[in-house]
């Protein structure tokens, strides 16, 4: 018997959760096969069948937790799969019915048996089983959410997989469909409703001509039923009862949930919220956390940013200052492992994603290479790789430096936690406008609140809080930003012309 065990994806990752199972217990499959998909805080993965043959028994169902090496199901080998002898293939022959016509001797009767008999076999080889259909949670709920059948979606994304906007193509298509339908319906509907008219008038021919056949005697007795019986009041005691009853039914539909309740609502801490709930809590217990916070003025930035024509979002401008920063600051950008502080070379910043399944962190490798228009493109592709499940093993890992936001939450200030085994976080907050005094005069001013959350471990208040001026710096003389910036697309235009040379050269 083959195991088919959890397979260690990440070094910090100890436990995946089940999403789907592809196959069922019974099921042929080949070496390769896709088995299941399985699901950590950062990724979606699936699981291969190591040699063929058929499931004989799934342990860990749809929406269980596993940890690394544990057995997800046992696959029965093809050679001690059962094949059929000739002795058997003899007697199976022997046993089918005939198909030829009867004889003389047989009866009717006898016939229609046989052919009773062979029409469930027939309906058995026609029948194929159901495939199961892979797609990402968060997809699937969005399909549900907007009523799309997944059988009916036409991947376009890698190897025809599934996308959002696959989903929302084909709900917009739907939409447009509906009134063409409705205004068909109208139209069939009207013969309906001539041919209703029609008996309508009949009707009533045919009940008049009833209702003078009639005997008066059952006329009066129908008038006598029909008698309206006379109104009595209710006693006060019993309206009083009533009103009681009224409000006790009312007092119960809004009582507290009861333990039961409660216990039918609870939330287990499995699968990703499992592995952020455990990841947070080693993070504070292992690690000496402080937060430092500072406001950052944006005011000159923020024209610069729509002089420029460019459409960048603020998050794709902090990250550029930050990783412009980092590079002056080597045990911002580290990693803390077996009791040793790590500077890391590559500056390649991660970013806290909310997504339906919970928090995931993207990661964009060599953010300080990057030019604003990349870093927009890029984490606009990322945080939607995100929120469906599909971020690859280099989008989800080796971040060496993490930026959260929740500006467009209005939070200003926060403590954001340390993403392991990185030795800071920056959070960022809402922008806000406010007015400041300049020169005895009151002008409109915008500023920016940074939270950066350090490992006193590694880093100290004094070198945080300098880590934290120059990248405040940077915002508020956007001119150095910009300027390496715009250096960073010349020298890609330059690239890209010495490339075009070379290869006019080895054509001819």
């Amino acid at each position: 018997m083959i195991e088919v065990k959890l397979p260690k994806i990440r070094e910090d990752v100890n436990e995946s959760l089940v999403v789907i199972w592809f196959v069922s217990e019974g099921d042929a499959v080949k070496e390769g096969d896709p088995l299941l998909e399985i699901q950590t805080e950062k990724e979606v993965s699936e699981v291969e069948a190591e040699a063929s043959g058929t499931i004989n028994e799934i342990i860990y169902k749809r929406g269980e937790s596993a940890k690394v090496g544990e057995v997800l199901a046992t696959i029965n080998p093809a050679e001690n799969t059962q094949e059929t002898k000739p002795e058997e293939q003899k007697i199976v022959e022997n046993t089918e019915p005939e198909t030829k016509i009867p004889d003389d001797g047989q009866k009717p009767e006898e016939q229609k048996i046989t052919e009773n008999a062979e029409q469930p076999k027939e309906a058995s080889e026609q029948t194929e089983p159901a495939k199961t259909l892979r797609l990402a949670p968060g997809l699937r709920k969005l399909a549900r959410e907007l009523n799309v059948p997944v059988e009916s979606i036409a991947g376009t994304g890698r190897n025809g997989k599934i996308t959002e906007k696959d989903i929302r193509r084909v709900a917009g298509q739907a939409a447009a469909a509906e009134p063409a339908g409705k205004a068909e319906e109208s139209q069939q509907e009207k013969p309906e409703e001539e041919s209703a008219l029609e008996k309508s008038t009949t009707g009533k021919a045919l009940d008049e001509a009833q209702t003078k056949e009639v005997p008066e005697k059952e006329a009066a007795q129908e008038n006598k039923e029909n008698e309206e019986l006379p109104n009595e009041e209710l006693p006060e005691e019993e309206l009083a009862q009533q009103e009681q009853a009224s409000l006790a039914e009312q007092a119960e539909a809004i009582r507290e949930p009861d333990e039961d309740d409660r216990e039918s609502d609870a939330v287990p801490f499995s699968g990703i919220r499992g592995v952020i709930a455990r990841r947070m809590t080693e993070s504070l217990q292992n690690s000496a956390q402080l937060t430092e916070t500072a406001w950052a003025d944006v005011t000159k930035l923020d024209s610069k940013k729509g002089a420029s024509g460019k459409e960048v979002g603020w998050t794709a401008i902090v990250a550029k200052a930050a990783a412009q920063t980092l590079s002056n600051h080597p045990l911002v950008n580290a990693h803390i492992k077996e009791g040793q502080i790590l500077p890391q070379e590559a500056i390649n910043l991660g970013f806290a994603v909310d997504t339906d399944r919970g928090l995931q962190v993207a990661v964009l490798q060599d953010a300080d290479k990057q030019s604003l228009d990349d870093l927009q493109k890029r984490l606009a592709d990322l945080a939607e790789k995100a929120r469906n499940g599909q971020l690859a093993n280099e989008q989800s890992s080796g971040s060496t430096f993490t930026i959260t936001s929740l500006g467009a939450y209005r939070i200003q200030f926060f403590t954001p936690i340390i993403n392991p085994p990185e030795t800071a976080i920056l959070g960022v907050g809402t922008i806000e406008t406010y007015l400041a005094l300049e020169g005895g005069k009151v002008k409109e001013r915008k500023r920016l609140p940074l939270s950066l959350t350090i490992d006193h471990r590694a880093i100290d208040g004094a070198p945080a809080a300098k880590f934290l001026g120059d990248l405040i710096g940077l915002l508020e003389k956007p001119k150095q930003l910009f300027k390496d910036d715009d250096v960073m697309e010349k020298e890609k235009k330059t690239e890209k012309k010495k490339d075009k040379k070379k290869s006019k050269k080895k054509k001819s």
